[in-house]
């Protein structure tokens, strides 16, 4: 499923570039209000916490609005830009928690790591551990939180619970997850998050909860069934007819094919 995943995701935003890219340009906007935070505040340490606080919640509100916009492309609706802010709208109460847990996180990181640097010895060093590995389990678990907005359940305890369970139940695919999102991350920012873009690694992951609900799908009906023997082949046949037999050649020089 993962090999077929990557093809999928690849070949799919190919087909929607330029509406990655046009959502793209906010996310550049965003950085940019980021990147611009030292010469607003001009180092004033409570209006930039605050810059700080509001450039990550204009960043959530925004994502979850470009997810759940691009998470209705993925099941072969066609939502138009015009419609966008609805999407804002719609999934606002999960991005203000998300972006809460994110404000209480980055602030623990932003003090946390200089204080236990400072104490050296074992205990600094394993609080330091301690905070990394966190960090890490809450990115995992995070990559599925807009996901399962859109394709499981809109109540925001059961999003997040149930992005728990995701991550539990499927972690070789979650760490997956989390390296293709930072793979295309670090490629984004060669080209200035124009692409591949964080639009595009939303996206992916909204492909990505769709296939791997063809396997709970099968396990509902085959109770009994052994996790481990999922027919992948036949579960994805019609995705796989939906892609079809294309590759790198075809994509740049169709008329070739």
């Amino acid at each position: 499923m993962t090999g077929f995943f990557i093809k999928k995701a690849f070949f799919d935003g190919w087909d929607n570039l330029l509406t990655l890219i046009a959502l793209n340009v906010g996310f550049i906007l965003l950085i940019i209000l980021f990147l611009a935070i030292p010469m607003i505040a001009s180092g004033k340490v409570a209006l930039t916490i605050f810059m700080l606080v509001l450039v990550i919640y204009l960043f959530h509100f925004y994502s979850g609005g470009v997810s759940l916009f691009l998470g209705d492309l993925v099941f072969d609706r066609a939502p138009e830009f015009r419609e966008f802010p609805s999407y804002i709208t719609s999934t606002w109460k999960l991005s203000a928690v998300f972006g809460t847990i994110t404000t209480i996180h980055v602030l623990i990181l932003m003090i946390g790591f200089p204080f236990y640097i400072s104490l050296g010895g074992v205990f600094g060093l394993a609080a330091l551990a301690i905070l990394f590995w966190v960090s890490v389990l809450w990115w995992f678990i995070s990559l599925w939180i807009f996901p399962v907005r859109r394709q499981l359940n809109t109540e925001v305890k059961k999003v997040l619970k149930k992005s728990l369970i995701l991550f539990f139940d499927n972690p070789g695919f979650s760490v997956f997850m989390g390296i293709y999102s930072l793979i295309n991350f670090l490629i984004s920012v060669a080209t200035a998050f124009l692409v591949p873009g964080i639009s595009s690694i939303l996206y992916s992951h909204q492909i990505a909860l769709k296939l791997l609900m063809y396997k709970y799908d099968y396990i509902e009906e085959h109770p009994n069934v052994n996790p481990k023997e999922i027919p992948w082949g036949a579960l994805l046949m019609n995705e796989k007819e939906k892609v079809g037999p294309r590759s790198l050649k075809g994509m740049i020089f169709p008329w070739k094919d």
